[in-house]
């Protein structure tokens, strides 16, 4: 919805922040450019959908959440998964820009996908549906 308080927003609030992105400091912080136009959080993205063995090209933001929406769709353990990665990387990529933003904290995409697939395996131990598509994932 647009809505999040990324710097290019803050700004048009009159609130003074460094306008560069805290992953890539390679361009300015937008939502866009933060969801998935960032090399980091781009890379970050194709790594885990390498790991469910999907390779694709990244679009844009409203591109990822469409192919995103037409997995979950399907309704299959596969979409399901897909929809949830999709949804704690989003969240993930927020915490971490605010830990890096405000609270001078660090990033790792290793650590990041330990975590995430962590979450994932633990969540399918409880969903029967969802332990075949697990068994064929290995680390991130």
């Amino acid at each position: 919805m647009g809505r999040l308080a990324t710097v290019d927003r803050l700004l048009k609030f009159g609130i003074q922040v460094p306008p560069s992105c805290v992953f890539c400091d390679s361009a300015d912080e937008t939502l866009d450019h933060l969801l998935f136009n960032c090399t980091i959080t781009r890379a970050l993205w194709t790594r885990l959908l390498n790991w469910l063995g999907i390779q694709r090209t990244i679009g844009t933001w409203q591109e990822e959440v469409n192919w995103v929406c037409t997995w979950a769709k399907r309704r299959t353990e596969k979409g399901a998964i897909i929809s949830v990665i999709f949804a704690m990387l989003v969240a993930t990529i927020w915490r971490e820009r605010n830990l890096l933003r405000f609270h001078n904290g660090y990033f790792q995409v290793d650590r990041i996908c330990r975590e995430i697939a962590i979450h994932i395996h633990i969540k399918g131990q409880h969903n029967r549906k969802w332990q075949q598509e697990l068994l064929v994932l290995t680390n991130p």
